[in-house]
């Protein structure tokens, strides 16, 4: 009896120190992290549990970032100028999407010439000339 004790604690031993090893090749191969038990738990981004398992049972899982078009994963401390999402990028990483830059549309004038800032009392005021006045009259 003394012989199977002896045993069943060299195996629970060995057990244990194969658990606490390096990772699985086999994940980190395929670009995968080894999880802390049999799931993978969400980190942002889409997280998919690999085929392949870990030592001690434990899951293989790979994080896939997911940001929309026109945004990229940034790291903490990178300056991101727009809108941050923390919830389509790995690990504490976030999506940037840069803000818009909008330009005003090109001023059409209205009129050919006599655009002021304000009409004289005997001119009238018709159209608009790019933010001024177009003044139409015989100037008399």
């Amino acid at each position: 009896m003394g012989k199977t004790a002896l045993l069943v604690l060299v195996v629970a031993i060995t057990m244990i120190y194969q658990c606490k090893g390096k990772p699985n090749f086999a994940c980190t191969e395929r670009g995968g992290y080894c999880s802390d038990s049999d799931t993978c738990p969400s980190l942002g981004g889409n997280v998919e549990k690999l085929s392949v398992r870990c030592k001690c049972g434990k899951a293989c899982c790979k994080c896939t970032d997911t940001c929309p078009v026109g945004s990229t994963c940034m790291s903490e401390g990178e300056t991101c100028d727009g809108n941050k999402d923390t919830n389509d990028c790995c690990g504490n990483r976030f999506c940037c999407t840069p803000t818009p830059i909008t330009t005003p549309k090109p001023c059409v004038k209205d009129c050919i010439h006599n655009c002021k800032d304000e009409c004289l009392p005997r001119l009238t005021r018709e159209g608009e000339c790019c933010g001024l006045t177009c003044c139409v009259g015989d100037g008399r």
